[in-house]
């Protein structure tokens, strides 16, 4: 069975001089900057008290293509405090 994996780390900032909220991503296997083309993306996370997993809804808007991430309790707080602050 073979198996694929990609990495990336992502660094976001503000810029104070544009105003502007600047990204980068980086492979990790070869330190190549990342290029992404333009794009808008809905991200809706699904919490229900009775079950015991959180869904995120991944959408481009342009494709309507779709992906779900499943993880525990821990991805909502994740996405609070890592990346809605």
């Amino acid at each position: 069975m073979s198996s694929e994996q990609f990495s990336v780390i992502v660094r976001c900032w503000n810029d104070p001089q544009t105003g502007t909220r600047q990204v980068r991503v980086v492979r990790t296997d070869t330190a190549d900057e990342v290029h992404f083309g333009d794009g808008s993306f809905l991200i809706r996370v699904s919490v229900e008290s009775s079950a015991p997993v959180t869904r995120c809804l991944i959408r481009h808007l342009e494709s309507g293509r779709e992906a779900y991430i499943q993880g525990g309790p821990n991805l909502l707080a994740f996405i609070k405090d890592s990346l809605l602050q």
